[in-house]
């Protein structure tokens, strides 16, 4: 796991993840001041469930769409469960932890001590349902499955260096993106040393800016591909594994398909006179826009050719948004070549309903550089 140093300030990490459109790269900006890295930022948006028991591995294998590790690592990862028809219903990290003594401890007790035991780490708001979903297949399986109150663990994103985190022995390097840092479980109440606690906000301006969708209020529940949601490229799947729930059309994508969608980055601007698209993907304090609501449709502000995409979510002035990359971007995924153009420019309008006036803003995507070197990866794999 690579460190990330903690001289990194925020402006530096903006100016690494080198977001903008093809064929022109710009770096990033953000007008976030010193943030005082080393940091923890707490994700009061995730929850945790606890599997333990002898088939603890061996149930969970056949579900998700990551290799599950039979008590070999230490290491946490991001994975994803599928349903049937190969739609994402949750996206996860999953940790082991039967060889952490404050897990044994405070969730196994002595009963189960020496348990295989895993922790997985979801949306909140779906953490009942995926609990619900694990038992539908437990049948005889060997695992106790249970939610862990919020009170009893916690989870943080860290941006320290790793030798900081030997202490909190369950976590893994965020490796959906760059310079995206460390996720950090630990027992809630415990004190994480040597670093300031920065707000959540500041987490999510991080991730958007670098083009990471989370939860299911930006990867659509039985809605969203992997593919399209970026799970493939942020290393959530693994295309050699055998057989688990929702596996033959992620497979036959990932071979013979085209991904004529993702979730990209996004920069909204004022519509009126004189609101030039932005040449760079730019967080700006200082500026707050009415945010779309989620799901409000994207079209090409001339009103020519079908729906553009989908917004998903953002904070201030930037967001994520579910983009048909030939249309929105240059990205050319067949022959036929690109729609896009230079002075094509998108909107995303929506109507008044109950609490919520009308509006409208402009929007621009950002395809981040990572994408690129990740598909290569992927092309490479192929052949």
């Amino acid at each position: 796991m690579p460190p990330l140093k903690p001289s990194h300030t925020l402006k530096k990490l903006a100016h690494h993840l080198r977001c903008s459109t093809y064929p022109h790269r710009r770096h990033s900006s953000t007008n976030f001041t010193n943030p005082n890295i080393p940091s923890f930022a707490p994700l009061p948006t995730r929850r945790l469930i606890s599997l333990h028991g002898r088939d603890a591995p061996h149930f969970l294998q056949g579900l998700t769409t990551q290799n599950i590790p039979f008590l070999a690592t230490t290491t946490g990862f991001y994975s994803a469960f599928l349903n049937a028809s190969g739609r994402v219903l949750h996206d996860v990290f999953i940790y082991p932890a039967a060889h952490s003594k404050t897990y044994q401890s405070t969730v196994l007790g002595e009963k189960h001590k020496g348990d295989p035991g895993l922790m997985i780490e979801v949306d909140a708001n779906e953490v009942d349902a995926l609990a619900r979903h694990l038992k539908r297949f437990k049948l005889r399986a060997k695992v106790d499955i249970r939610v862990l109150e919020e009170a009893e663990w916690g989870i943080w994103q860290a941006w320290v260096d790793w030798e900081e985190l030997r202490s909190y022995n369950i976590g893994c390097y965020d490796e959906r993106a760059p310079y995206l840092g460390y996720r950090v479980i630990s027992p809630e109440g415990m004190k994480l040393r040597g670093s300031r606690t920065v707000s959540v906000k500041e987490y999510e301006v991080r991730r958007m800016l670098a083009g990471v969708a989370e939860g299911q209020g930006e990867i659509l529940k039985e809605t969203a591909l992997p593919q399209e949601s970026n799970i493939d490229y942020m290393g959530g799947i693994d295309f050699r594994k055998g057989c688990y729930v929702g596996q033959e059309l992620t497979i036959r994508t990932h071979h013979t398909g085209v991904v004529r969608k993702r979730i990209l980055p996004v920069q909204i601007y004022d519509p009126g006179d004189g609101g030039k698209p932005p040449d760079d993907l730019k967080y700006d304090e200082d500026v707050e826009m009415v945010l779309p609501p989620r799901g409000a449709n994207i079209s090409r502000v001339d009103k020519k050719g079908r729906s553009a995409g989908k917004w998903l979510g953002g904070v201030g002035n930037i967001g994520l948004a579910l983009c048909r990359l030939e249309v929105m971007t240059d990205t050319m995924l067949t022959g036929e070549g690109s729609q896009w153009s230079p002075e094509h420019e998108f909107k995303v309008a929506w109507e008044p309903e109950e609490g919520r006036d009308g509006g409208e803003v402009k929007i621009k995507a950002f395809v981040p550089s990572w994408h690129e070197r990740r598909a290569d990866q992927q092309k490479l794999h192929r052949s």
